[in-house]
């Protein structure tokens, strides 16, 4: 007797549909497999249910703990309301039902669009319903994303949860409204910033205080948020610099709605991508402003300035914000000094865990600002020496030959796809002539037109790598563009650091006080 894994999906969109599609509820797809298995005398080794889960998402609870069983050899067949219950998406299709699940000896059964591996029409049929459940997916999240931009642009808030200091309003879930104890923190934060205090001054009197970080305080008040980014001191309820900074930099405290900040690189790859911060969308007057506009301008002019290297200069440091600690992560603060005569200025670099106290990170040893200059230009410059001599440089040409690769394979395409354009009119003609019936004439006419189809849908896919494949050639020849420009530098400026530098990470000095130092070129 076979063990059965039944599988049941329901995604928020169909959620909305059960009113009109009672079948398609978790509770129904369970009582139709269960009774179809009976029907078999087949035995149900589990049931595994996602609940509120996209079909392209591969992060699925259920999902996953039924492929761990498959794996493990408990399963001898998976079986689902149809195929899109198991996923939408192509690629885990293919990797799964017509891979691994051959592999571990699994039958897959979809009731309701009759998928079933053991049929020998399914390898065909598998192709066009996975892609069909994948353009529905794509279609929805296009849907959503039209959506979700008009209710910004309308100045309706879309978060699932309100910035520190607001609330979403009980009768309105697309507006805020200000949170008075919560509210009241925010306004001394601003009040001790502007006023001289420095975060490390404010992140002692609020913990001083005895006062939650916004964290823990949404949790006191029932809220499911987690602070993805949070520390080990801020999800014990202590507030941290960076909290102090995500506040201070926070415009929606003047009552200006400020949101599409990021969003997902695709519908299939939920990894979020920020925005540029001039294609934020702001809508002013949306909510009671918690600060005034003349404190906030203060606050930000205060922040801007610190990206300087110190009040007697106009100077942007080349480093700022680039360099972070190798062991923890955490960025290295600056500390700016002077000589006795103020005619000299030096700084200093440590790890802000440390220096903050948020965390136990042992790199507590300062690092000279310009030593580490002088080191990364040093480096710079044997680079510049052996890589960018014009007569050396070579683009890479993986991406020509992949090119020449998709080229080829759709000129192929798109000679099958017009011999079946060609063979299909070839057909009407026999069937006009008398030379097949009306039934061989629609059973092939379909054959074909799914021919078609499924090499429309690859010509499409080649036609976007091919469009990728080009950017990359341009962006690869606009860098060693940039590269040329130069042979040697003299002195490490915030130009050169922003155009060649993506990050340095400072390591612990060793017994005799060096210390290694990774630098992430852009090149």
């Amino acid at each position: 007797m076979p063990m059965v894994g039944i599988y049941c999906r329901l995604s928020i969109e169909d959620k909305d549909k059960t009113g009109s599609n009672p079948s398609a509820s978790i509770q129904n797809q369970k009582e139709m497999l269960r009774n179809y298995c009976n029907e078999r005398n087949w035995e149900v080794y589990d049931i595994y249910v996602d609940d509120g889960y996209s079909g392209i998402d591969r992060e699925r609870p259920g999902f996953n703990r039924l492929l761990k069983d498959c794996e493990a050899g408990n399963i001898d067949i998976v079986l689902c309301k149809d195929q899109s219950r198991f996923s939408r998406d192509t690629v885990v299709i293919e990797q799964l039902i017509n891979d691994k699940f051959l592999e571990w000896g699994i039958r897959f059964i979809g009731v309701a669009d009759n998928a079933d591996t053991d049929s020998e029409s399914y390898g065909t049929m598998r192709l066009f319903t996975s892609a069909y459940n994948e353009m529905y997916v794509k279609d929805i999240s296009s849907k959503i994303r039209r959506t979700l931009a008009f209710k910004r642009e309308q100045g309706q808030f879309i978060g699932s949860f309100a910035p520190y200091g607001y609330r979403i309003d009980p009768d309105d879930k697309h507006r805020l409204v200000v949170d008075a104890e919560a509210s009241a923190v925010v306004r001394t934060i601003f009040s001790m910033y502007i006023n001289g205090s420095g975060y490390r001054a404010i992140v002692r009197k609020l913990n001083d205080d005895s006062i939650v970080s916004p964290a823990e305080y949404k949790r006191q008040q029932g809220s499911r948020y987690v602070n993805c980014n949070a520390d080990s001191s801020s999800s014990k309820g202590l507030w941290t610099q960076s909290t102090v900074a995500r506040i201070l930099a926070n415009e929606m405290y003047t009552g200006t709605l400020v949101q599409g900040k990021s969003h997902h690189i695709s519908y299939k790859n939920k990894h979020r991508k920020k925005v540029s911060k001039a294609d934020w969308v702001r809508i002013p007057g949306t909510h009671e402003a918690i600060i005034d506009r003349g404190t906030w301008e203060q606050a930000q002019e205060r922040l801007n300035s610190h990206c300087r290297v110190g009040k007697r200069s106009d100077e942007l440091s080349p480093l700022s914000g680039k360099v972070k600690c190798a062991l923890c992560g955490s960025p290295m603060k600056r500390n700016v000094y002077y000589n006795r005569a103020k005619t000299v200025r030096y700084y200093s670099l440590q790890c802000a865990a440390y220096k903050t106290g948020a965390m136990n990170c042992p790199n507590k040893t300062n690092m000279s600002g310009l030593v580490l200059e002088k080191k990364i230009l040093e480096e710079l410059n044997r680079i510049v020496e052996k890589y960018c001599q014009a007569d050396k440089i070579e683009i890479s040409d993986i991406c020509t030959e992949q090119l020449m690769r998709l080229g080829a394979e759709l000129s192929k395409l798109e000679e099958k796809r017009n011999s079946a354009q060609n063979r299909l009119v070839n057909m009407y003609k026999d069937k006009l002539d008398g030379l097949i019936s009306d039934g061989d004439y629609k059973l092939f006419r379909q054959k074909l037109t799914d021919e078609e189809q499924a090499i429309c849908i690859r010509i499409n896919d080649i036609a976007v790598q091919i469009n990728e494949c080009r950017q990359r050639v341009k962006d690869d020849k606009e860098k060693w563009t940039v590269i040329e420009q130069y042979t040697h530098f003299d002195k490490l400026d915030r130009t050169i650091a922003e155009e060649f530098i993506d990050c340095v990470k400072i390591g612990m000095p060793d017994d005799k006080g060096n210390r290694e130092i990774h630098i992430y070129w852009k090149i």
